[in-house]
């Protein structure tokens, strides 16, 4: 027997054992599984254009596609980059890179032509598959695009470009049967660059298996073959990432091409939709619709949300409509959900304080993965002090593409620092404060922007806000708050002022207060706080 104070021998595999032979996979695996399985099942409904394929069908389309990539002569780990919006084609253009062994990079509709020009450089991008709605954002750039050889427009004829479906009409429905290292890229995932330049998360095929498993073990109610996914924000972002665990399970992935409430709760209601992802903002509008109106949502099972900060006064008013189906998740590019979890029976309405309390928290880390809250020295914070996330776990990113000093900054000692900042209580509920970056000091005094919003959002005219620093000459910054109010409503900046003087020590309330119509956000729902610091900093008297 080892004592303890002796080193115990670490076993490693002899050569040629399991462990090597596992570092290959078959490209798309999980989409050959699937089909084989469920083969007649509907796998995709795309309420935009009113069609649907079955797992054979979506199957075949994803094989000829990848045999059609490889004809271009393109090698196994060649990033193709994706500019589509929600339908049917974004997930066969999804899978149909990854089973040609290549890597799809999945970019953002709502980004200008600069914006995608940086991404496509900076990952080296050979192809471009992109929908025709697409075609003339990308047009000023492709002459700045040094390494893209293959334009394929993914629904119809466009000019200079090669016309997809005809491509792969071409093209055998057989399995391409290509494998490839467990340790070689699966996927690019670019940050939204809310916080600056996007960097593309580097995500290998072990660790998407991986992240698989974890969001499949923590669903505490199981997905099976007739369930349904609403795919109602955009896919290459959060919604993206229940894909593959529905088709794993024989599910269905219905898809709308852009959120709008009347519609989502319409197809929910139609295609009984079991599962949705919502951000603030959408179930903020979602619930407009549904308290004037008479909606048959029973058979949604969970309603996932996260993204950006969730005011309590909605979330409050969500239960009461849905019922006990909400679950949050936190997570990030570089380690997607599940990170930390809120299950539904910790959202709780009323009764004991401190339950209640949890609901402005993101939950207790998920089911195989470590999460801490440390201080700058990277030593764990007391109950209730202010420290930095960090996380560990199978899900994690390899590092950023082409960035080893940010990789090396972020990924330190194991851990996965997040820059969000946190506290934590006795029961391990973590409760979300603010990104590192966004911290004010006024005075020398730190002021988180969340606390601020979350006395904004309890004034009852108070319907978005979004908290920033500003320069101030005495105090070296000082509080700036953005509102947008209710229809209806009307409240002075004064009264808010106070209002947040009534919750808040003195330096924490807003210095100024300006109205806006609305709050311009990224694709994902979160706020542009960045773009706005800038715009407004030099407006200020």
């Amino acid at each position: 027997m080892v004592g303890l104070d002796e080193p115990q021998r670490r076993w490693e595999f002899p050569s040629g054992t399991r462990k090597e032979r596992d570092m290959k996979l078959m490209a798309g695996g999980p989409m050959t599984w699937a089909a084989q399985r469920f083969a007649e099942r509907i796998a995709i409904v795309c309420e935009g254009e009113g069609q649907s394929l079955t797992f054979h069908e979506l199957n075949a389309d994803v094989n000829r596609l990848a045999h059609a990539l490889r004809a271009f002569g393109l090698q196994p780990g060649d990033r193709v980059a994706i500019l589509q919006p929600n339908c049917h084609r974004f997930i066969l253009a999804l899978f149909g890179v990854q089973k040609a062994g290549l890597v799809p990079v999945c970019l953002n509709t709502r980004y200008a032509a600069r914006e995608h020009a940086i991404i496509l450089n900076d990952c080296s991008a050979r192809a471009l598959l992109v929908a025709g709605e697409c075609v003339e954002t990308i047009a000023p750039v492709r002459g700045a695009l040094s390494t893209v050889e293959h334009y394929l427009c993914t629904d119809g004829d466009a000019d200079g470009m090669l016309n997809m479906t005809a491509v792969m009409a071409a093209q055998p429905t057989c399995e391409p049967g290509i494998e490839v290292e467990a340790d070689a890229l699966a996927r690019l995932w670019y940050t939204s660059g809310t916080t600056g330049r996007p960097k593309g998360a580097m995500i290998t095929h072990a660790i998407q298996s991986e992240h698989l498993k974890l969001f499949l073990m923590n669903m505490e109610v199981a997905i099976g073959p007739d369930d349904a996914m609403l795919h109602v924000g955009p896919m290459t972002h959060a919604s993206g990432n229940y894909i593959l665990p529905h088709v794993v399970r024989g599910a269905r992935n219905v898809i709308l091409p852009r959120f709008d409430p009347a519609r989502v709760l319409e197809t929910v209601v139609r295609q009984r939709i079991t599962m949705l992802h919502l951000v603030p903002t959408m179930l903020f509008r979602l619930l407009e619709v549904a308290e004037q109106g008479t909606f048959d949502v029973s058979s949604v099972k969970r309603i996932n949300y996260g993204a950006a900060p969730m005011p309590v006064s909605v979330l409050r008013r969500a239960i009461q409509v849905f019922g006990p189906v909400f679950r949050q998740h936190y997570g990030l590019t570089e380690a997607v959900q599940p990170v930390t979890l809120l299950l539904p029976e910790e959202h709780v309405l009323e009764g004991d304080e401190t339950a209640m309390r949890r609901l402005a928290s993101a939950g207790r880390p998920a089911l195989g993965v470590e999460v801490r809250v440390v201080d700058d020295q990277g030593r764990d914070v007391k109950p209730g002090e202010m420290g930095e996330i960090v996380v560990r776990g199978p899900h994690v990113m390899q590092g950023y593409w082409n960035l080893p000093e940010a990789t090396a900054e972020t990924l330190r000692d194991g851990w996965l620092h997040t820059k969000d900042m946190a506290t934590i209580d006795e029961d391990g509920f973590i409760y979300i404060v603010d990104r590192k970056d966004d911290l004010i000091i006024s005075g020398g005094f730190n002021i988180y922007p969340r606390e601020v919003e979350e006395a904004l959002y309890g004034h009852p005219a108070v319907r978005e806000a979004v908290v920033f620093g500003v320069p101030d000459e005495e105090w070296g910054e000082a509080v700036m708050a953005l509102v947008a109010l209710n229809d209806g409503q009307a409240v002075t900046a004064d009264a808010l002022i106070a209002h947040c003087r009534q919750h808040l020590a003195s330096y924490k309330k807003p210095r100024f207060v300006r109205f806006v119509p609305e709050l311009p956000k990224s694709a994902v729902g979160k706020v542009l706080r960045r773009e706005l610091k800038a715009q407004y900093r030099s407006s200020v008297p």
